[in-house]
């Protein structure tokens, strides 16, 4: 079975912190500063919480807030509650469609989780109560796992939905959703991509636009342009930008951006870290 996120986890690694245990009550702020702002990932173990402004939790559950949004956790007893917290940076949020794609929070409660997850999380709970030796990165490792085994799900459950993750899930969109993301400096044509499904063009333009919201041209333009400000934000030239992305000279791309972003590339590259 073909992996359906393999390639945008190439453009997007997905990486956590140091997991530690949270005390309540825990404000948590959004980072500012720099373009790989993170998300969280909330583990609780033990006893109800609330999750400001979002849902309360009466039951062990992984909490994924896939943006860097401000929230605020409280205890919901007198008894307390253990929570075990990591930051979760998943590339630039501004450019990375799954985040945008994913609800602003995704629980899974430990007795809804499949069998591999449920494994995880009891091997995480282990390491945490265990302490033994490279305790702070197997936590990380095994955290990273949930979070991916919660981004798999994600997509198998959103088959038939509209959207990225919907679409992802079905087989013949994912092959030019693939494409598109591996090679964005190809020429590609409604023709050449319908050749990645072995549809006709219209039904590739009626069925994509039906699952994925928009055409695929407008994806393609769209996906071209993250990839353009990602290749900027690393030093690139714009000229050399231009061609990776597909578009005939620095002119062509600094058109299509300008009209979509409202700005010419050299903004994205003045503005790097």
């Amino acid at each position: 079975m073909h992996d359906s996120l393999a390639t945008l986890l190439q453009h997007f690694p997905l990486n956590t912190g140091s997991i530690h245990p949270t005390p309540l009550p825990a404000p948590i702020p959004p980072e500012t500063a720099g373009p790989h702002r993170p998300g969280w990932l909330h583990l609780l173990l033990r006893g109800p919480v609330q999750i400001e402004p979002h849902q309360p939790l009466l039951q062990p559950a992984l909490v994924w807030l896939p943006a860097p949004t401000a929230h605020t956790l409280r205890p919901l007893s007198d008894g307390g509650a253990t929570l075990l917290s990591t930051p979760v940076r998943f590339g630039d949020p501004a450019l990375n469609p799954l985040i945008g794609a994913l609800p602003p929070l995704v629980v899974v409660p430990v007795r809804d989780m499949p069998r591999p997850m449920a494994a995880a999380w009891a091997l995480l709970v282990g390491e945490y109560e265990a302490a033994a030796g490279a305790h702070g990165e197997v936590l990380a490792r095994l955290a990273e796992v949930l979070v991916l085994q919660t981004l798999r799900q994600a997509v198998e459950q959103a088959r038939g939905q509209v959207g990225l993750l919907g679409a992802l899930s079905d087989e013949r969109l994912r092959r030019v959703l693939d494409a598109v993301h591996a090679r964005p400096g190809e020429p590609w044509t409604l023709q050449t991509l319908a050749a990645e499904t072995g549809w006709s063009r219209t039904v590739l333009a009626t069925r994509f636009r039906a699952v994925v919201g928009v055409p695929p041209g407008d994806y393609l333009t769209d996906w071209r342009l993250r990839v353009a400000r990602m290749r900027l934000a690393q030093g690139w030239a714009v000229k050399d930008v231009a061609e990776a992305v597909g578009y005939t000279s620095p002119a062509a791309l600094t058109r299509v951006c300008t009209q979509r972003l409202g700005c010419p590339p050299t903004h994205w590259w003045a503005a790097r870290p």
